[in-house]
């Protein structure tokens, strides 16, 4: 919406017209903020619920089985590497957790890493330093006895 162009010694009009629009743009504005906000607080109520699959004395392994997806012969899961001690990327950015979207296939003993997330805090906390979706992620077997296999029987079931 624009004002009218101001006629000869008619400026009065011109600023109030720029008054009464602005406030229209502010309200848009403040309207679209409140979906992005109610957006992110629905998100958060979708918390993940990890659970421990194991450890070792450098790392725990967790699943998020509430956000479990199975799809025909596919199931996806998010898992959790929560470092003992800091990893560091680089001089300046320490890793406390990574959390990867992997894909299983339940036919074969394979799966495959769809999208990594790292996080400067444990349990997926802190500030996100890295998040990566893969464009054409490779298939890697499943080792018996490995936390894949373990994985694996917990989403596709025992086999």
């Amino acid at each position: 919406m624009e004002c009218p162009s101001p006629s000869h010694g008619d400026s009065m009009p011109q600023a109030w017209c720029r008054a009464m629009i602005r406030p229209a743009c502010s309200r848009r504005m403040v309207r679209q903020l409140f979906y992005v906000l109610a957006s992110f607080l629905l998100a958060g109520s979708v918390q993940a619920e990890w659970s421990l699959l194991g450890r070792s004395d450098t790392f725990r392994v967790y699943l998020d089985q509430k956000l479990m997806q199975r799809n025909g012969n596919f199931a996806q899961i998010w898992q959790l590497m929560d470092f003992t001690v800091a990893q560091w990327a680089d001089a300046r950015t320490a890793v406390g957790s990574v959390k990867n979207l992997l894909e299983y296939d339940c036919t074969v003993p394979r799966f495959r890493t769809l999208a990594a997330e790292a996080y400067t805090e444990q349990m997926a906390g802190g500030r996100l330093v890295a998040n990566e979706r893969l464009s054409d992620p490779q298939w890697e077997d499943v080792a018996p006895g490995s936390t894949p296999e373990k994985v694996r029987q917990i989403v596709c079931g025992k086999q």
